[in-house]
């Protein structure tokens, strides 16, 4: 499951080795940290060159999702993507909304939004 927040882009997945766990993963380290928000995860975070994700916690799933809708119960913006203030965030999340948007026209045929046209110029 990919998870977009304003400040953190997490990928979780099954723990292989433990039915009740979850492996959070991210691109970048403070992701983890902006949504686990503890001191201690810096000692529980691993770094893998040799991984897709580079930096990973396991966590027991009923922790991520405890953690997830409080996130959700915080949510204050009525724009997503007007909420990210990182440059390099929110570049990657046009992205993301462009190509989703893509299979929404190839799907349905029409655009349903018009403030697209200025895309560009939001960059």
């Amino acid at each position: 499951m990919w998870i977009a927040m304003n400040d953190s882009f997490l990928s979780v997945v099954q723990d292989r080795n433990d039915p009740d766990g979850a492996v959070v993963r991210a691109r970048v380290r403070d992701d983890l940290h902006n949504v686990f928000d503890t001191d201690d995860t810096e000692a529980n975070v691993i770094e893998s060159n040799d991984s897709d994700y580079r930096f990973r916690v396991f966590v027991p799933k009923a922790v991520v999702a405890e953690i997830i809708s409080s996130l959700i119960n915080q949510i204050d913006y009525d724009n997503f993507k007007n909420s990210v203030e990182d440059d390099f965030r929110h570049d990657a999340y046009i992205d993301i909304w462009r190509a989703m948007n893509k299979v929404q026209v190839d799907l349905y045929g029409h655009q349903t939004y018009k403030w697209y046209e200025n895309l560009d110029k939001m960059n």
